[in-house]
C-alpha cells in the first residue's frame, strides 16, 4: 500500500524545514493539535527515538535537518513499512510530501481500506493545510472531511478528543 500526499507553498524551503525540525514539540504548528491526538517522541527528535499517536508508535528511521524525517512503525504488529515527511525546494517555493509505504496484513489491509485510510488522509489534510496557513497565512485548497471520517472519529472517541481540547483551553484562561 503506498499513500502519498503532496503540498505546494509559495514560501523558502528553510522556513518549512525548520518547522519541520519542530515536529516533536508540544506547540508545534506541523501538528494540528486541535483536531488530532498529538504526536509524542520519547526525547528529542532524533535517529532512533520512539514515537507515535494513538495506538500507533514508530520510530525515526532517518532524519536530515530541515529536509526529511522518516519513520519505520513499530505498532501495530500488521504494519510493516515506513511514512514520512519531506521538505524540496521548487519554482513556486517549497514542496512537502507526505508518504507512507506499507505492507498489511490481511487483516490491517481490511480496516486500512475500510477505515484507516479515511482517517489517515484527513489527519495529513489538516498537516498540510496547517502549515501552509502558518507559512502563508492562507490555505490555497482547504482539504474537507468526508463524512465518514466525521462519523469513524464520532465512533472511535474524537468527540472527547474535542472535549479534552477545550477543556485545556479553559484551564488556561
Amino acid at each position: 500500500m503506498v499513500s502519498v500526499h503532496e503540498i505546494a507553498i509559495a514560501c523558502p524551503a528553510e522556513r518549512v524545514g525548520a518547522l519541520l525540525d519542530r515536529f516533536d514539540e508540544p506547540d508545534s504548528p506541523c501538528w494540528p493539535h486541535a483536531a488530532w491526538p498529538r504526536d509524542a517522541f520519547e526525547g528529542p527528535l532524533r535517529v532512533g527515538a520512539l514515537g507515535g499517536h494513538g495506538a500507533t508508535r514508530y520510530r525515526v528511521l532517518a532524519y536530515r535537518p530541515g529536509r526529511e524525517l522518516v519513520f519505520r512503525f513499530e505498532a501495530p504488529r500488521g504494519f510493516d513499512g515506513v511514512h514520512g515527511l519531506r521538505v524540496e525546494a521548487s519554482e513556486a517555493g517549497t514542496t512537502v510530501t507526505h508518504f507512507t509505504r506499507l505492507r498489511l496484513s490481511p487483516y490491517h489491509y481490511c480496516m486500512w481500506h475500510c477505515v484507516v485510510r479515511w482517517v489517515h488522509d484527513a489527519l495529513i489534510g489538516d498537516l498540510l493545510d496547517g502549515l501552509e496557513r502558518h507559512l502563508s497565512g492562507t490555505v490555497t485548497r482547504p482539504r474537507r472531511w468526508k463524512r465518514r471520517v466525521h462519523l469513524f472519529r464520532h465512533a472511535l472517541g474524537g468527540s472527547r478528543l474535542l472535549v479534552d481540547n477545550i477543556k485545556s483551553i479553559w484551564r488556561k484562561a
